[in-house]
C-alpha cells in the first residue's frame, strides 16, 4: 500500500514540476532562443570593446617611444637625432601589434 501512494505522490510531483515547467516557459524563463541570443550578444560585445581598444593598444607603445624620444633629444642629444626616432617609433609599433596579436588569440 505504501509503495502505490508514494508512486502516486511521485506522479503527482513531476505533474506539478511539469506544470510549473510550462508555466515559467510561458513567462520566458526557459527559452532557448533568448540564451542563445543572449549569449551571441555578449561574444559580439566583446569583440568590439577589443576592436575599439585597439587604437589604444597600437597608439600606446608609439606614444611612449616618442616621449621617449622627446626627453632624450632633450636631455641627452645635442642635435636631433632622426635614426633614433624611426628606430624606436618601430619598436614602439612592434609592440603595440605583439600586444593586439596576444590579446586577439587570448580571446574565447
Amino acid at each position: 500500500m505504501s509503495n502505490k501512494s508514494n508512486k502516486k505522490k511521485s506522479d503527482e510531483m513531476t505533474e506539478k514540476e511539469k506544470k510549473l515547467y510550462e508555466l515559467e516557459k510561458k513567462l520566458g524563463r526557459h527559452d532557448e532562443e533568448k540564451e542563445a541570443k543572449k549569449k551571441k550578444d555578449r561574444l559580439l560585445l566583446k569583440y568590439f570593446l577589443i576592436a575599439t581598444n585597439m587604437i589604444y593598444t597600437l597608439a600606446g607603445p608609439i606614444l611612449l617611444m616618442l616621449g621617449l624620444y622627446l626627453l632624450l633629444e632633450k636631455f641627452v642629444f645635442k642635435d636631433k637625432q632622426p635614426i633614433v626616432l624611426i628606430v624606436l617609433l618601430i619598436i614602439g609599433a612592434f609592440a603595440g601589434y605583439w600586444t593586439l596579436i596576444r590579446q586577439v588569440l587570448d580571446t574565447k
